[in-house]
């Protein structure tokens, strides 16, 4: 199955290909990217992976630590966009993260997480739910995370590939 991955750093400092060795994995991350960047660089990810059987989003980490929290037409963009292509039920909204950032308001991130969910039952995406998978990972949440809160350890891809696993 070809899978395409979008999103920001968090998706590209994975080694997808490693972890769903079986599949042929596309990764589309790029640090710093924002949700109205993946927007406007989607026909060139869809160019490097043409007829994906399956898209998982991880985008809107930089908009929430920017406090730019207006992003959600941009995102109904991209999956429409998206569902041109494939069903919506071979997309896949992955929550915010708890990210371990103290100038964000405390929550933000929840209220954001609710609008994506809103979005992926609206769209008929599928939505998964990382967010609350580490909050009941069995180490702490920043055991999740490196060192700047933001990015993930190897404990954090290991949880979020376990998650998307279960999905496919």
């Amino acid at each position: 199955m070809r899978l395409l991955f979008l999103g920001d750093s968090l998706v590209e400092f994975c080694n997808w290909q490693g972890r769903f060795p079986l599949h042929t994995a596309v990764n589309g991350g790029r640090a710093g990217e924002t949700v109205a960047g993946l927007l406007a660089e989607l026909p060139m990810h869809l160019h490097r992976c043409p007829e994906p059987e399956r898209v998982f989003l991880m985008i809107g980490t930089n908009n929430l630590l920017r406090e730019e929290y207006g992003f959600l037409p941009d995102y109904e963009k991209i999956l429409a966009t998206l569902g041109q292509i494939l069903p919506p039920e071979k997309i896949t909204i992955t929550s915010l993260p708890p990210i371990q950032a103290r100038h964000l308001a405390p929550l933000a991130i929840s209220r954001l997480n609710e609008s994506l969910l809103q979005l992926s039952r609206e769209k008929k995406a599928g939505f998964l739910d990382l967010f609350t998978a580490f909050n009941t990972a069995p180490q702490t949440v920043a055991a999740c995370f490196s060192e700047d809160g933001v990015h993930f350890s190897p404990l954090g891809y290991e949880i979020w590939s376990a998650c998307l696993a279960r999905t496919l």
